[in-house]
């Protein structure tokens, strides 16, 4: 059992690491003042599953985020073959529990372009409608571990004041990123475990590369906002809609919420993750909010049907520039709606 020094420890290490990252672990014992805070990650990488997940700065990266709600006719569309369907361009893709048939996504580009698979989608039936947003604003969260119970692994309630959200300094201007930034931060992405070496072994570059990049560039201009860490697999994820920026303070007392857009119609979505004890807590305190804003909350378990995420599409990134290609995108749309309509048809003919 952790006594309470212990747990003051842990929480204050995991507050410098969603700043400043694992890479080096004596700087954060430097800054914190804790001596063994290299000692402390390395028991969070043994005893939990420690994952540390960087939040991108997409704007320094030449990208514009992009936020899609689309009313489907079909409620069993692989969340696969759409991530496919897209190219690879979107963070996530969220099917809500509740009514099946709403599927809500994140896709990075730099322009509406891809809007034609959207209409082209709902002239084809396989869609009724969809609406698409551009985010203005993002606010990372970094996870607030002051209540977190480290033996039973779970939060045990809600933070008592608001929260600020957090961002390091951007710097990236007159600054483009290289190929390497790129694929450093999508491969941490993709497997939040990797150390920079394992990283460096994936991408065929030295570790001293991989180390010029990281504290140079990704994390020197800016290119990412900080880290989330997690030490479990969550249940669920809540996605929530309001109207009202005194709601996302409240909000922010929800120690797991991560992360909030600002949408141009001024809606604002929040974001959290949790153990499946933690469900009805934060679903009656989002209810009490209800009196003040109209809210609407949306429950994604965590598994394949109902929660897609991937990284940044760090593979379209070539000679310094993004390259998108509507055209592939249209091509699979083509190939989805065929694929559709022979199982309707095989199901008609039963």
């Amino acid at each position: 059992m952790l006594i309470e020094k212990e747990h003051l420890k842990l929480s204050e290490v995991l507050y410098y690491l969603q700043r400043l990252g694992d890479l080096n672990p004596r700087v954060i014992g430097a800054i914190s003042r804790i001596k063994d805070a290299d000692k402390l990650i390395q028991w969070l990488r043994e005893n939990f599953q420690y994952r540390l997940y960087p939040i991108p700065r997409y704007e320094a990266m030449g990208l514009k985020k992009y936020y899609v709600t689309i009313y489907s006719n079909y409620a069993d569309i692989s969340l696969y073959n759409i991530y496919e369907l897209f190219d690879g361009m979107t963070s996530f893709i969220l099917r809500d529990v509740i009514n099946p048939l709403v599927l809500d996504l994140s896709i990075y580009y730099n322009s509406t372009d891809f809007d034609r698979v959207l209409d082209y989608l709902q002239d084809e039936g396989i869609i009724y409608h969809y609406d698409l947003h551009k985010v203005e604003e993002e606010k990372f969260y970094p996870i607030e571990y002051s209540n977190f119970n480290f033996e039973r692994r779970e939060f045990t309630g809600l933070l008592t004041s608001p929260r600020e959200p957090f961002e390091l300094p951007d710097l990236a201007e007159g600054f483009f990123p290289d190929e390497v930034d790129m694929k450093i931060i999508g491969k941490k992405q993709e497997k939040t475990v990797s150390s920079l070496k394992d990283i460096s072994t994936m991408l065929g570059i030295s570790f001293k590369d991989a180390l010029y990049h990281t504290q140079a560039h990704v994390i020197g201009k800016g290119l990412i906002k900080g880290y989330s860490v997690y030490l479990y697999k969550p249940d669920f994820r809540l996605e929530i809609s309001f109207s009202e920026k005194d709601t996302l303070e409240e909000l922010s007392r929800i120690p797991s919420m991560y992360l909030a857009y600002k949408l141009d119609d001024k809606t604002y979505y929040a974001h959290v993750f949790d153990n499946s004890s933690r469900l009805l807590d934060y679903l009656d305190f989002i209810s009490s909010l209800k009196s003040k804003d109209t809210i609407e909350v949306y429950i994604h378990p965590f598994n394949e049907k109902y929660l897609f995420t991937a990284s940044i599409p760090y593979e379209h990134f070539e000679n310094g520039r993004w390259n998108f290609n509507t055209e592939i995108m249209m091509f699979r749309a083509e190939k989805l709606v065929k694929k559709i309509e022979e199982k309707d048809g095989g199901r008609q003919g039963e």
